[in-house]
């Protein structure tokens, strides 16, 4: 299982990506928004058909996070997303205009007292699947990336 990292560093926004987008912090656009970034992963063949759940519950989870705890659902403010994929990976960026988050306030998912939680399990959901799971500047901005199929 991958490690969380949350870094102050400047994100890594991809040089050459499939998809550079901007979108309104608005939940009624969070299907449109998972779709346009699936999509070139998935035509890629970048995960197998198995694997396609995980990459849309990872992605639900990233952009409902960055709409709504981020941008506190302000419709004006834009979450960014981008999309890299080379021949061994494929990679997500999304970033936010929020102050981020620290570590210490994500409920450990495994403490008896968090089971009842409603939030909190999504980055132990992530790191389940993903490779990479990093969040930057603070965690205003998070990179998701994956191993594709057969790729070392």
């Amino acid at each position: 299982m991958a490690a969380v990292r949350i870094l102050d560093d400047p994100v890594p926004w991809p040089a050459e990506p499939v998809l550079d987008q901007s979108w309104p912090s608005r939940v009624d656009l969070k299907q449109q928004v998972i779709d346009a970034i699936a999509a070139p992963i998935l035509a890629a063949g970048a995960v197998t058909e198995n694997e396609r759940p995980w990459l849309l519950l990872c992605l639900d989870e990233v952009i409902v996070n960055a709409m709504l705890h981020g941008n506190e659902g302000d419709p004006t403010l834009l979450i960014r997303t981008a999309v890299a994929i080379d021949a061994g990976t494929w990679t997500v960026v999304v970033a936010d205009h929020g102050e981020g988050f620290s570590a210490s306030a994500v409920p450990d998912p495994e403490d008896p007292d968090s089971l009842l939680l409603e939030h909190g399990r999504g980055i132990r959901i992530m790191l389940q699947w993903l490779d990479q799971l990093t969040y930057y500047q603070r965690g205003t901005a998070v990179v998701l990336a994956r191993h594709r199929p057969g790729a070392t």
